[in-house]
């Protein structure tokens, strides 16, 4: 019986180990700046990403340019657009404008996984979901993805656009009308929601994969890893004192397992992570880079949580073998 309860306790223990570890990892990348930019910087030079960039920027700019221009005047300022959103990758202020890309997205996941957590996990898809209130009043959809907020790329490509224009009579007013239009754009209305056109969804992660109050409950809890990490220390002392004195390294063994395990599982899951089928353009080359970009930030843990877990087993293992020689030693006495 108390080899039965010291098994229990050591496999729970080597759960709640690798869920602290996870947990850690996973709360810096939600809270802290550092991570993301770490994992997601390198999307930036992503030849797929470069490519599709400026043919987005340029059409969100394009789509605000006034009705009231003559024909000949909007073909020459969408050939204008296209020209300085081609060079926008270029631009030696890119680095920074995709940095604050990154830190504006993960500050919207952030808000957006707040509200959920706060009005209800309905998912967006469903009317009257999320609750956030736009301004007529009416509530509006809340999605627990992660959003690209595009804002400062459009903000760069505008200042090179005005930068082009500034020797041409009422050219920087052209280039302030078109932010203007951007930040009144189609829905505009719903920043408390995060949606408007400067806004992609990159559906990750996926809400058909894992549902959006799984995805809540998870991050909104994700501050208590240091509790899961002193729990698994105390659940894994338990473990060895309830272990019978001539089997101390079966709780360690099986502990060790355990971890090993959940790393292999990670790592097959990370693996395992693919876009939405039905995203495409630039939203399809966005969330493919992060994910690629989340792996290479996990896929060290996994490793992390294989070794540690083979060397703890290793030692439970040593722990019986030389339990197992004493023992015989005595009896040959």
């Amino acid at each position: 019986m108390r080899t039965v309860l010291s098994i229990l306790l050591a496999v729970l223990a080597g759960l709640l180990a690798s869920l602290s570890l996870v947990g850690a990892r996973a709360e810096a990348l939600v809270s802290t700046p550092g991570p993301l930019q770490q994992i997601a910087a390198p999307m930036s030079e992503d030849p797929q990403l470069q490519e599709a960039l400026p043919g987005e920027i340029s059409s969100l700019v394009e789509d605000q340019l006034p009705e009231e221009m003559p024909g000949f005047a909007q073909s020459a300022a969408s050939r204008l657009v296209e020209g300085v959103a081609s060079g926008l990758v270029e631009d030696d202020r890119f680095p920074a404008a995709w940095s604050a890309v990154l830190e504006e997205t993960r500050l919207d996941w952030v808000a957006r996984i707040d509200r959920l957590a706060t009005g209800g996990t309905t998912p967006a898809s469903t009317p009257g979901a999320g609750g956030a209130v736009d301004g007529g009043g009416a509530e509006v959809a809340v999605s627990g993805t992660v959003h690209l907020q595009a804002a400062p790329l459009v903000d760069l490509g505008l200042d090179r656009l005005a930068e082009a224009l500034s020797g041409v009579p009422g050219g920087e007013a052209v280039a302030e009308t078109l932010r203007d239009g951007l930040a009144a754009g189609p829905g505009a209305g719903n920043e408390e929601a995060g949606e408007s056109v400067l806004s992609v969804d990159l559906a990750v992660p996926d809400p058909d994969a894992v549902p959006t109050d799984a995805v809540v409950l998870i991050v909104e809890n994700l501050y208590r890893w240091p509790w899961l990490a002193g729990t698994a220390v105390v659940v894994a002392l338990l473990a060895l004192w309830a272990a019978p004195r001539r089997r101390k390294g079966t709780p360690l063994f099986v502990a060790g397992l355990t971890a090993l395990a959940a790393g292999g599982v990670s790592r097959w899951a990370l693996g395992r992570m693919e876009p939405d089928a039905g995203l495409e353009g630039i939203a399809r080359v966005a969330a493919d880079s992060l994910l690629e970009g989340i792996r290479d930030y996990a896929m060290p843990d996994t490793l992390i949580l294989i070794i540690g877990g083979g060397v703890v087993a290793a030692l439970g293992l040593l722990v019986g073998l030389a339990s197992g020689l004493r023992s015989r030693g005595r009896a040959g006495h």
